[in-house]
């Protein structure tokens, strides 16, 4: 049976997930998967619903039933996929993505893990961080970078998305790490990510949000990353301050080149100073200790 693809179009990732929320609502995701990309070149957002069928109109009325008003706001572009599933057409032009020692890589593209490289499988999901995104780039550097100057015996993912930043942590430190983020899907995501990549003995993951409600019995943490939003990363540097050991790092991004200062400034008033930075584009990915 041929696949249709309903394509949504916007700038930013916010309104994407907003999106991708609402046709999760709508639609059984077993029968119509939703996949949600960023194209940094365009500079834009991109939710791609597939469902089996011929008939683009069913498909395309469906969505803006689901987007209520906005339905008609956002374009809809719909594309007949001819004998193609929908995982193959949401994988096409996700290349494995080389961090520092880490390769982010789907099972598509396994062959580019090297035998010496550190291999994390991420398959194209609802939940963030395929290492594509240059704000996930930028905190895998940074993991890769401190794991080879610190002694990392215990860590928290603050927003883990996919679970990549908790994996990396884990593979160099080979310490237990607590992954943590608002939206279950993401924490069902990086559980099975976890499990993939055979770390399911040292990463722990729970629903929370930010730091509240998430169990702490391995705090306090030597390395705490945080990879959300610059709003989000000012709200949390006293309560992720509380929970960092002494002498501990904590990696943030989420955040563009214009956010640094905002953000620098709230955790020098916590007592921390920039060690270290990394820009991708017009993102920026921040390492911080205390002075």
């Amino acid at each position: 049976m041929p696949t249709l693809k309903a394509s949504l179009t916007v700038p930013h990732r916010e309104e994407a997930e907003r999106i991708a929320n609402l046709l999760e609502e709508k639609f059984d995701t077993d029968e119509s998967p939703i996949a949600l990309f960023e194209d940094e070149e365009a500079g834009h957002w991109t939710v791609d619903i597939f469902q089996e069928g011929r008939e683009p109109s069913p498909l395309t009325d469906a969505v803006r039933d689901a987007l209520g008003a906005d339905g008609f706001a956002v374009p809809i572009a719909t594309e007949l996929l001819d004998d193609v599933d929908w995982v193959t057409a949401s994988l096409e032009g996700l290349s494995a993505i080389r961090a520092g020692r880490f390769v982010v890589h789907g099972l598509h593209a396994r062959a580019a893990v090297g035998p010496t490289d550190i291999g994390i499988r991420i398959e194209a999901s609802r939940a963030f961080g395929t290492g594509h995104h240059g704000t996930t780039l930028g905190c895998l550097e940074l993991v890769d970078w401190i794991c080879a100057r610190q002694t990392i015996r215990n860590g928290l993912d603050v927003g883990t998305g996919t679970g990549v930043l908790a994996m990396a942590a884990a593979h160099l430190s080979k310490a237990p790490m607590l992954a943590t983020d608002i939206d279950p899907i993401a924490v069902t995501i990086t559980a099975e990510n976890v499990r993939l990549n055979g770390l399911a003995p040292l990463i722990d993951t729970a629903v929370a949000n930010g730091v509240r409600g998430a169990p702490q019995r391995h705090a306090p943490y030597d390395l705490i990353m945080a990879n959300i939003l610059a709003g989000p990363l000012i709200s949390l540097a006293a309560p992720m301050h509380q929970l960092l050991a002494p002498g501990g790092s904590i990696i943030l991004s989420g955040l563009m080149l214009h956010q640094e200062r905002a953000v620098l400034a709230r955790y020098r008033q916590c007592g921390l100073i920039l060690k270290r930075r990394v820009h991708h584009g017009e993102w920026s990915a921040l390492l911080l200790s205390e002075a």
